[in-house]
This record gives C-alpha cells, structure tokens and sequence, in this order.
C-alpha cells in the first residue's frame, strides 16, 4: 500500500497547514479489488441532451444511458483518506513521516476489517491567524501541493 498528498485537500485552516493524505492499496494487498474499479471515460465526451440554465441534465434517464454509453477506464480508489495539520515551518521530510505512520495504522485497520479512524494527537488551532502566519501557511500550502513523493507501508 502507498499514501499520496491529495492537492485539492490542502489549504491553510485556522492557522494550520492542511494537507489530504490518501491511501492506495497495491495489487497483492487485502481487498484490492473494492477500490480497484471501472469507472466511465469523460476525456472528450460530450453530452448532447438537453440541458438547463445551469448546465444540469434534463432527462435523467437518457442522461444515465448516455453515461452507460461511454467506454470504461480502470481506476484506483482511495482506500482510506486522512487530513493532517502541520506548522508552516514543518519540512516535507516530517510530512512524509507522518504520512507513513498514519498509513501503517490505517492499513492495518484495513487488513484486519476495522474501523478506520486515525486519530490527529495535538492539534490546537489559532483562534486569531495573524497576515505573516497566513502568509506562511500559504506559502507552506503551494509547496505541499507540490509534493509528488509516495510513502510506501
């Protein structure tokens, strides 16, 4: 299994870096094949039903035939997200640690049918952010989104 930094789930909140981890599961892992799935393929496809002002299907029935219509493509789920909030100042390094540990928790509450329901120890936000701090957490933010980086379990 592998864990990934999801970009759209990283933002600044409360004076804290923000950051999506996501948890994949590889081919030989217990119950790959629940998130291991077919899904459609929208690149270039375009709906020719009838639509309302704001673009939404008027014909749900054909709407799902068309959809039903489309070629499928495999795609590889998240078995588990988690978000994390660091200090502005914390290295990619310590992000990539955490990382790891809560994807060690959460794959052996996967492989074993439990509950997954990792824990953030220690965290206190700022009631007051002051400009430099959203300023930094910003900064941090850009950089995170960045990271391409897996851990591994």
């Amino acid at each position: 299994m592998y864990c990934k930094i999801e970009p759209t789930g990283c933002c600044e909140r409360k004076g804290l870096v923000q950051i999506r981890l996501c948890f994949y599961l590889d081919t030989d892992d217990y119950g790959y094949e629940k998130h291991h799935i077919q899904v459609p393929d929208f690149t270039d496809a375009k709906y020719d039903g009838k639509v309302d002002k704001q673009g939404n299907p008027v014909d749900l029935v054909d709407y799902q035939k068309w959809i039903d219509s489309l070629p499928k493509v495999w795609q590889n789920n998240p078995f588990h997200n988690h978000f994390i909030y660091v200090e502005p100042d914390t290295s990619e390094k310590e992000i990539m640690k955490l990382a790891e540990a809560y994807l060690h928790e959460a794959g052996v509450k996967w492989s074993c049918d439990e509950k997954i329901d990792c824990k953030n120890y220690g965290v206190s936000f700022y009631q007051n952010v002051s400009k430099d701090r959203l300023t930094a957490c910003n900064n941090k933010v850009a950089t995170v989104k960045a990271i391409k980086a897996e851990v591994k379990a």
